[in-house]
């Protein structure tokens, strides 16, 4: 039976950039609009 290993590995850009589109998703969308949203 084979093996194998998982790796993880983050690209700290790449979850700035999903976090930078979040936040501009957050600022935009009509349904959020008067609401206190926050990303942590």
């Amino acid at each position: 039976m084979p093996t194998f290993d998982v790796v993880s590995r983050l690209d700290l850009q790449e979850i700035d950039n999903a976090v930078s589109n979040v936040l501009r998703e957050i600022k935009t969308r009509y349904d959020f609009k008067g609401s206190e949203t926050t990303l942590e």
